[in-house]
């Protein structure tokens, strides 16, 4: 069978991509690195890939605020992005790149590509490298989660890591429609509702502060179990989205 093909997406300051490549690599993707600006340029095109990923990191320093210059760059092919999403191909964002998806409207979703969510400043002011327990919320339509335990955990590293929608309304809506596919346990960041990431009503577009790539081998784990079986949560996101599209 064609191994499904994965673009992982960087720019200037990402630092997170090389780990994102290979987790798909693993489980059956054949993975890639693209700058953005190969796909401005043209000598890429987003529509020859199966699966879209935006890793961790921090793209163009985060100036002006997390995301926000890789996400002016993406406006130029936002109707290659929003083929991409609306034609069922998963797309993964990963703490910078959930921060990304935010800033370019395309989660939460919505019919105006309007940007209803950002990722705010963490409450206390700080930046924050550790490790989180998680719930899986199990009526979310998130391909990525599926058949994942009721808890897991992950390590975030983020200073802009808080959820904030201003619209309380499209909030509640969002939470009714169960897109609220992971909640933190213990809030480290003051997230309105913990919430930890989001898909679309598709489950097929997810955005996550955590780092499930950093949780990809058992050792990598705080407890570091001496059995190769023991599981790592992490793994689970990247083989979902390789298994859906096969």
């Amino acid at each position: 069978m064609k191994r499904p093909k994965a673009i992982i997406l960087r720019g200037t300051g990402t630092n997170c991509d090389i780990e994102t490549m290979t987790s798909f690599r693993y489980v059956g993707a054949d993975a890639g690195l693209v700058h953005i600006n190969e796909l401005l340029a043209g000598k890429k095109k987003v529509m020859d890939y199966d699966i879209m990923a935006f890793p961790g990191g921090f793209s163009y320093g985060d100036d002006i605020s997390a995301g926000r210059i890789f996400a002016v760059k993406m406006a130029k092919l936002a109707g290659d992005f929003a083929r991409f999403i609306k034609g069922g191909r998963p797309v993964i964002g990963i703490c910078n790149g959930f921060q990304i998806l935010a800033r370019t409207g395309f989660l939460p979703e919505n019919g105006r590509g309007a940007q209803l969510s950002t990722l705010y400043a963490n409450d206390g002011g700080r930046f924050l490298a550790r490790w989180v327990r998680l719930r899986v919320n199990k009526r979310s339509p998130c391909i990525f989660t599926r058949g994942l335990p009721d808890e897991i955990e992950l390590p975030i590293a983020h200073g802009e890591g808080k959820f904030i929608m201003k619209d309380r309304k499209a909030l509640e809506g969002l939470l009714k429609a169960d897109l609220h596919a992971l909640t933190y346990v213990e809030n480290p960041n003051g997230s309105m509702r913990d919430i930890a990431g989001i898909t679309n009503p598709a489950g097929t577009c997810f955005g996550l502060m955590p780092h499930p790539e950093r949780c990809f081998f058992p050792f990598q784990r705080p407890d570091r179990p001496a059995s190769r079986e023991a599981a790592a949560a992490g793994r689970e996101f990247f083989r979902n989205a390789v298994e859906y599209v096969r």
